[in-house]
C-alpha cells in the first residue's frame, strides 16, 4: 500500500515541481484530505464496485472541477482507471509528506493546556526550526493532561517542557535515590 501511494505521490510532486507550484499543490491536497475526512461516504462511494468508472469520474468532476488543479483531478481519474481509488487518501497524505520534505518543511503539533496565540506559536516554530535545521509549522492542540507547559511533536521528535514531565522526572529521580540509599 505504501509503495503504491508513494509512486502516485511522487508523480504528482514531479508535476508540481515542473509547474513551480509545490506549495499551492500542498494547499489544495490538504483541503481535499479535509473534504474526504469530513465526507467519508464520498470515499466509500468512489470505492464501490457497484458504480462504474465513468460515474465515479463524473462525481469527482462535479465535486472538484475548476476548484483544484487539473493534474490533481487527472490523478484521481488514473486511480479510478487503475482500480486504486481506495488509495486516494493515502496518496494525498503521502504527497503532502514528501512535498513538504522537498521544501525542507516539517509540520508538527504543539500541545498545551491553553490556546497559544500566533506570536507564541511563531516563537516556538523559530526555536524548533533552528534545532532541527528545517522550517517548522506548528498546530496548537489543547491537552489538559499536561497540567502546565507544552509538548512539541514533529514526527518522532518530541520536545516536552510540561509540569507533567517535570513531575515524572522528579518521581524517577526520587525512586533512583531511594534505591541507591538501601
Amino acid at each position: 500500500m505504501e509503495n503504491v501511494a508513494k509512486r502516485y505521490a511522487l508523480a504528482l510532486l514531479s508535476i508540481a515541481k515542473d509547474e513551480n507550484k509545490v506549495q499551492e499543490y500542498i494547499n489544495q491536497i490538504e483541503e481535499i484530505i479535509n473534504i474526504f475526512k469530513e465526507n467519508e461516504e464520498l470515499l466509500i462511494l468512489l470505492s464501490s464496485y457497484g458504480i462504474s468508472n465513468i460515474e465515479k469520474k463524473d462525481c469527482l468532476k462535479k465535486c472538484f472541477e475548476n476548484n483544484i488543479y487539473d493534474y490533481i483531478l487527472n490523478l484521481f481519474y488514473v486511480l479510478i482507471d487503475n482500480k486504486r481509488i481506495e488509495y486516494l487518501l493515502d496518496v494525498c497524505q503521502e504527497f503532502v509528506k514528501i512535498a513538504l520534505e522537498s521544501l525542507a518543511i516539517k509540520k508538527g503539533v504543539v500541545y498545551s493546556t491553553i490556546t497559544l496565540n500566533e506570536k507564541q506559536i511563531q516563537k516556538l516554530e523559530n526555536k524548533v526550526s533552528k534545532i532541527i535545521n528545517m522550517k517548522v509549522i506548528l498546530t496548537n492542540v489543547i491537552d489538559k493532561s499536561l497540567i502546565g507547559g507544552f509538548k512539541i511533536q514533529i514526527d518522532d521528535y518530541v520536545i516536552e517542557d510540561s509540569l507533567k514531565k517535570r513531575l515524572e522526572t522528579l518521581k524517577e529521580n526520587l525512586f533512583i535515590k531511594k534505591e541507591g540509599s538501601d
